[in-house]
């Protein structure tokens, strides 16, 4: 029965005469179960449950994986954060395996629904910006025409991700947006210095709320301590 299944379900040849491509099913990427960490994964999928030997996996046919991703053996892992790049993960992911039946790749197509998009924010007036986990924002943060460049910190740290979003060519042009928010991944407090010409600097503080996004338990201890203690306090008593 097994290997009548095996021969069904083959598509293709790969990686040579002697290997199949054996289609598994796709998977939607809302649809993954999230870990108490904010991690999704996928297994495998070999026919022989007792393999022992070394998994090889791939992504679109290139042994690169995509970033925020790990793989222990017979898992494939997203990692927390990976949500914030999901535009890069739809695609195929093969696992290949020398098992006792044959040489195979297990491949499954990965889909995501809800992909991120780009938006236009002027902020001129405003100190909140509510965001959804993983777009990315263009700001105008001040009403001024001409920039030499940003400099951002959120909570107090410097983040890869706040960028300029012009060219240092184009800071002699008046430009409608001066910050840039690339694949937004959390939120907390923002404050920018924005460069204008002569050495003058001039500051912009601003709080990101997330729409939606994933808190994981520790960090939800360290966003509400004094709520979670009230909770466990009032449960231990039987606080009304």
């Amino acid at each position: 029965m097994i290997r009548l299944l095996l021969v069904s379900n083959i598509v293709s040849c790969c990686l040579g005469a002697n290997w199949v491509k054996i289609m598994r099913p796709t998977i939607t990427w809302e649809d993954m179960e999230i870990s108490s960490e904010g991690e999704r994964k996928f297994f495998c999928g070999q026919f022989d449950l007792s393999y022992t030997g070394r998994y090889h996996w791939r992504f679109n046919g290139s042994s690169i994986l995509p970033e925020r991703t790990q793989i222990h053996r017979n898992e494939f892992v997203f990692l927390s954060g990976a949500n914030a790049i999901r535009n890069q993960l739809p695609g195929e992911y093969e696992c290949c395996v020398r098992e006792d039946l044959g040489n195979a790749c297990y491949s499954r197509m990965i889909v995501v629904q809800n992909r991120t998009d780009n938006h236009n924010v002027d902020m001129t007036n405003s100190t909140l910006l509510l965001a959804e986990e993983g777009h990315t924002y263009y700001i105008r943060m001040h009403d001024v025409k001409r920039i030499e460049g940003v400099k951002c910190t959120l909570d107090g740290v410097n983040v890869d991700y706040f960028k300029y979003p012009f060219l240092s060519r184009e800071t002699k042009k008046a430009v409608p947006y001066h910050l840039k928010i690339e694949n937004i991944e959390r939120g907390g407090e923002v404050k920018c210095n924005l460069r204008l010409h002569k050495k003058e600097v001039v500051e912009k503080v601003f709080d990101v709320r997330l729409l939606g996004g994933f808190v994981s338990s520790s960090a939800l201890f360290s966003f509400y301590p004094n709520l979670i203690f009230s909770v466990i306090f009032c449960f231990l008593f039987r606080c009304l």
